[in-house]
């Protein structure tokens, strides 16, 4: 149980990290004056970053173990190089910052991911309970930056302290988790080869990352939709907490249900793809704040849904040693290259065709996403690792 407890406070600190980077990078790249197609690309850039990065970070962490050090580095890193992302004058150290910044910096996601399946040894419901709380912390960081008024989202110095100030408290609790469980000699002997994860395994990250970039939309582009179309100043962060708090719902009891057996990971995946192709559809048809508010209820499906419901995947049809890689290829591959596309496309569909098009177009990939899934359904509802797991 304190290993448990341990674990909760090392994800609420993680995820509230998320909380002074994910809502901010958008505005933070605007206030400088960029376009919404600079701030698009630049966005990208990170994002490929993330593609690379993690993947690299994941194989070192399934072969050394050594977790703990190597989530300790990432965060002190990160709490200093979004810096020359937010204070440089020059365009070019923009792109190199923003690029080794966000490589380093969501590196610690899936790393995180793998080591807490690990420990749990795949128990969704302990997980959902880790996971849901780190959510909780992300809420009260949101709520807090609300209220206070810090960081001030006009001011990037502003954003920047809160960046390094929560990045320096996640390191610090990190010294307390406890151990990643030891490499066998069979595992340490063993190379990671792509044929070491399932064709089903690949097929269900192709799924998810054609819905991932629609996904664009809510985690690189919609902070200046809320600023700048819904004029909510500030006060947009309550918007991007009222997801978090249904996501916070969802992960705690669907990780419940899942391991209960009363839903597949297969239904939550799927229920994902449809969940985000409703939450687009409403922004286009319906753009008003009331419309809005009830759609952002839906991140409880888009992301929520999605995570617990992949990371089960994963503990079901994954062999533990490749765990943390397993989910640096969801991170990077089946998310962030996917995103990296959206954002890209993106910032020049709202500066040619604005923001309500944007919406209309991207919805159409997890309504794609759905069907296939529903095609592929016997494949992807099986499982070759239950009993393991």
């Amino acid at each position: 149980m304190a290993a448990v407890s341990r674990l909760i406070l090392f994800c609420i600190f993680n995820q509230a990290t998320t909380a002074t980077v994910s809502p901010y990078i958008q505005i933070l790249l605007r206030n400088k004056g960029y376009s919404h197609s600079v701030v698009g690309v630049l966005l990208a850039v990170g994002q490929l970053a993330t593609v690379i990065v993690p993947m690299l970070v994941g194989m070192l962490s399934d072969k050394t173990r050594k977790t703990k050090p190597i989530i300790i580095a990432l965060a002190l890193l990160s709490s200093v190089l979004f810096v020359p992302v937010a204070l440089s004058g020059s365009l070019l150290l923009t792109f190199v910052s923003i690029f080794v910044a966000s490589g380093l910096y969501w590196s610690a996601h899936p790393i995180a991911d793998g080591y807490e399946t690990r420990l749990l040894k795949g128990d969704a419901s302990k997980y959902g309970l880790i996971r849901s709380m780190g959510t909780m912390g992300y809420i009260v960081c949101l709520i807090l930056f609300g209220l206070t008024g810090f960081p001030d989202e006009t001011s990037n110095k502003s954003i920047c302290i809160s960046i390094a100030v929560v990045c320096a408290a996640f390191a610090f609790v990190s010294f307390f988790i406890p151990e990643d469980i030891p490499a066998s000699k069979t595992e340490k002997k063993e190379r990671f080869t792509i044929r070491s994860l399932s064709g089903k395994f690949y097929l269900m990250m192709l799924l998810v990352g054609f819905s991932r970039i629609a996904q664009a939309v809510i985690e690189k582009l919609l902070s200046s939709y809320m600023m700048e179309e819904l004029g909510l100043g500030g006060s947009f962060v309550h918007f991007v907490a009222l997801g978090a708090f249904c996501e916070f719902l969802m992960i705690l009891f669907g990780g419940r249900l899942l391991q209960k057996g009363k839903i597949s990971a297969y239904s939550m995946v799927f229920l994902s793809f449809v969940g985000l192709g409703v939450r687009l559809l409403v922004y286009y048809l319906f753009p008003n704040i009331v419309a809005f508010t009830i759609a952002q209820t839906l991140h409880a499906l888009t992301f929520g849904a999605l995570h617990i419901g992949v990371t089960k995947f994963i503990a079901q049809n994954v062999d533990q040693s490749h765990y943390s890689v397993a989910q640096s290829f969801y991170w990077a591959i089946a998310t962030n290259l996917p995103e990296m596309i959206g954002a890209l496309v993106g910032g020049f569909i709202i500066d040619s065709l604005g923001y309500r098009n944007l919406f209309a177009i991207y919805s159409v990939f997890p309504i794609l996403s759905a069907i296939l899934c529903v095609l592929f359904r016997k494949k992807l509802s099986t499982s070759d690792y239950m009993d393991k797991n």
